[in-house]
């Protein structure tokens, strides 16, 4: 009698088994892996100033002076410089100012990130300078914002939601935006050329516009009637002050 031994084919083939008798009470297997790459990037929250038409000034005196004595304003904002977090610098420049008079000046903040924000306060410093700080007692500023079409004065120094006033430019000021009309919340756009990249109502929380007015005090006091008095001014004539305002914001979840 022959016997046949028969041969079981697939055993060992490809998905079939993975383990095979080697030897007394040993095993072989075949192992594999598989993995996945991670890629994560943070999104960015920045500020960027854009400007808003001409400075202008008003005063009772601006009328009675020729083209010499007119003031000179110009405002411009540079670029935005390439340090992730950091927005750009709006100049206003000044010349001629004259007691009597106001200098207004109006510009817009938007998002350029990817992340929406808020603006939460604006701070405002004054040039310590000596010289400097002899023509700022004679100034005063206030901040104010854009709500609903109507300018509306930001509070100073204290978020207890009272009104903002006009104080002396040779102080500092923050100027708060939690109370009444909230924060200013903006969403993220790119821009072209200062304009938002947006249509309909997604443009509404684009930008949040604000103004910054300096008033040349005026103390003189009707000084060709009767009783009248002038207060000199000379101490600050001819002199030059170079104070900073910062708009600051937070990134919102």
């Amino acid at each position: 009698m022959r016997f046949r031994l028969p041969l079981l084919a697939g055993l060992l083939g490809a998905g079939a088994l993975t383990l095979a008798v080697t030897g007394p009470g040993s095993f072989a297997s075949f192992t594999s892996a598989v993995g996945a790459t991670n890629t994560i990037n943070s999104g960015t929250f920045q500020l960027e100033a854009f400007t808003s038409g001409s400075p202008r000034v008003s005063g009772q005196l601006i009328g009675d002076a020729n083209t010499t004595g007119q003031p000179t304003q110009s405002l411009t904002a540079s670029p935005e410089p390439q340090v992730i977090g950091e927005g750009n610098t709006l100049s206003y420049t000044l010349t001629n100012a004259n007691p009597g008079d106001s200098y207004t000046y109006e510009f817009y903040v938007g998002d350029v990130g990817s992340l929406p924000g808020e603006v939460d306060t604006i701070t405002y410093h004054t040039d310590p300078g000596t010289n400097a700080q002899v023509l700022e007692n004679q100034m005063t500023v206030e901040v104010q914002e854009q709500v609903n079409g109507t300018w509306t004065d930001i509070h100073n120094n204290s978020n207890d939601g009272s009104s903002g006033v006009a104080e002396t430019a040779a102080g500092n000021w923050t100027y708060y935006l939690d109370y009444n009309f909230g924060p200013a919340f903006l969403q993220p756009f790119t821009f072209t050329n200062g304009t938002p990249n947006c249509s309909g109502n997604a443009c509404t929380e684009s930008t949040a516009t604000f103004r910054v007015v300096f008033t040349f005090l005026n103390p003189t006091n009707k000084p060709n009637s009767q009783g009248g008095t002038v207060v000199s001014q000379n101490a600050a004539e001819g002199l030059s002050a170079a104070p900073t305002i910062t708009v600051n914001g937070t990134n919102t979840p």
